[in-house]
């Protein structure tokens, strides 16, 4: 298989006793190569978001099937799992949240090294190494989420993201709680990341300009389902359906 992940026929349909069952991702069906930059964009309740907490085996699927490097994954779960977080990593939009607040910036990055095995004190040596090469100065090992910048603090995530050298990093919404100037540096950074670790990125963004010129092609999705496909400029300057025009247009 040449693509770093693929997902065929993706449902989640959730069931509530009282209410109709809803179906929050219907047949979903895509593929990434190995480098790309894919952005998925829709409205608020599309199912973005269901679609990654899937992938990351956070939400067990209703039907369909999830391959990670050529592997399948839609039903692993527990010890399992270990493998597939080595090679799929996430960053969320809140990055001062997914730090515990009680540990350093140094100890939320060693965290995953060390749970591979590598012992505590290379694993810190290893955290500081891995803070400057996301633009961070060694010390920021010692400081805890609140004494950062935002902008610090999602610095500190990627580095966090990345230290277990996943082929794939997910992206949900992580440059949107940033100003301009930070985001644009931030970007800046996975770029050259991309670059130098050979990493995919997934990014599930509603930020059309950053899609337009930051990844290589855009999966549109309207209730559950993707509308329309294909490489970033298409869709964004030429959409072929009403309602990619509406977002767009929404947005620009």
């Amino acid at each position: 298989m040449d693509c770093i992940l693929k997902v065929e026929h993706l449902t989640k349909t959730f069931v509530s006793q009282g209410r109709d069952d809803y179906t929050a991702v219907d047949d979903v069906s895509f593929s990434m190569n190995y480098g790309e930059k894919l952005a998925i964009i829709g409205e608020s309740g599309s199912g973005k978001t269901t679609i990654v907490n899937m992938i990351t085996r956070l939400l067990d699927v209703t039907s369909g099937t999830v391959y990670l490097d050529g592997e399948e994954i839609t039903n692993l779960s527990g010890k399992k799992l270990k493998p597939v977080y080595k090679k799929m990593q996430m960053v969320f939009q809140t990055p001062t949240e997914s730090f515990d607040p009680r540990q350093t910036l140094g100890d939320g990055v060693a965290e995953s090294l060390i749970n591979h095995g590598m012992k505590r004190k290379e694993a810190m040596k290893e955290a500081e190494n891995l803070l400057e090469l996301c633009g961070l100065k060694k010390e920021f090992a010692k400081r805890y989420p609140h004494e950062v910048s935002g902008g610090q603090c999602q610095r500190a995530a990627i580095a966090r993201a990345i230290a277990i050298k996943p082929k794939l990093l997910i992206l949900d919404e992580a440059t949107s709680a940033l100003d301009v100037t930070v985001q644009k540096e931030i970007l800046e950074l996975l770029e050259r990341l991309r670059e130098e670790r050979k990493m995919s990125y997934l990014f599930i963004c509603h930020d059309i300009a950053l899609v337009q010129n930051f990844c290589d092609r855009v999966l549109v999705i309207h209730q559950g389902k993707i509308i329309e496909e294909g490489s970033s400029d298409e869709v964004i300057c030429h959409p072929k359906e009403a309602y990619s025009r509406r977002l767009i247009e929404s947005v620009l």
